[in-house]
């Protein structure tokens, strides 16, 4: 059982899963290894009851798992949009989880649960809640949320492999190749280059990656303009990422990629 429970404001959550004993070992984890000063309100076993339940209970957080009987996660939450709760995903399947980040959910955690990764996810769940509750007020103060929400919102990616989930820093990522139906990530780890392939296609990273930092040059690569250390369009079209790897860019996208480096101010003539 973690410290200094006593001292935290109980966090009010909704378990929604349709297995019931996913359910108790959720609650018996929460209780016992992370924060016995979770509230839990209440379960849900499919997304009709989580419905209800939400509008009755109005959790400030739920766990969802993502595939259930009825429909699943993500329709669940389109359907009852707007809402106002924070979502920690708990599941069984790795390759929703680009579309987790898109929903600006707390974490993503994989069954069987991790309790480290399960204590992670619920402090970044109390800091979350702790920046809505400071700014609840004041012009000001909503301005003081939007740019703390701004700076915290996705600056890491979950990459999955076969035997292991890496949490990468967005600005860690040299580039990204687009391999058929899969990408390859090269990236910088504890001051050493990395690299992983991951099952998902690279017109899905594009959208999430931080439009100031990253531009596609081709079809095949999205890469991060702070690491590139040389341009060229003779004899070829082409860039040097790291002072290492030599990347192709479209003849078609050169003058548009040119452009937005100089508006980025990573390149002046």
């Amino acid at each position: 059982m973690t410290t200094n429970e006593s001292n935290l404001n109980p966090i009010r959550v909704l378990l929604i899963d349709d297995e019931i004993e996913a359910c108790d070992n959720l609650r018996h984890i929460l209780h016992t290894y992370v924060d016995a000063s979770i509230e839990i309100l209440g379960v849900a076993y499919d997304t009709t009851e989580a419905e209800r339940k939400v509008k009755a209970l109005k959790p400030d957080a739920v766990f969802l798992d993502i595939e259930m009987p009825d429909e699943n996660a993500f329709q669940f939450l389109e359907r009852i949009k707007p809402f106002d709760f924070e979502i920690i995903f708990v599941t069984a399947y790795d390759h929703f989880a680009i579309k987790a980040f898109k929903l600006n959910a707390v974490d993503y955690i994989l069954k069987p649960i991790c309790i480290d990764e399960l204590t992670d996810a619920v402090k970044k769940l109390r800091n979350k809640l702790q920046y809505r509750k400071i700014v609840a007020n004041t012009d000001y103060e909503i301005e003081v949320l939007r740019q703390i929400a701004q700076k915290e919102k996705q600056q890491k990616i979950a990459l999955r492999t076969f035997n292991q989930i890496e949490m990468v820093d967005f600005m860690d990522i040299y580039f990204i190749e687009a391999q058929g139906s899969y990408c390859r990530f090269c990236f910088r780890k504890a001051n050493k280059e990395a690299e992983v392939t991951i099952s998902n296609s690279i017109s899905e990273y594009e959208e999430l990656f931080p439009s100031e930092y990253f531009y596609r040059v081709h079809k095949s690569y999205l890469v991060n303009c702070i690491y590139i250390t040389r341009i060229s369009s003779d004899p070829h079209y082409e860039l040097v990422s790291n002072n290492k790897h030599i990347l192709p860019v479209s003849r078609r996208r050169y003058p548009q990629f040119i452009q937005f480096l100089e508006q980025n101010k990573f390149y002046s003539v």
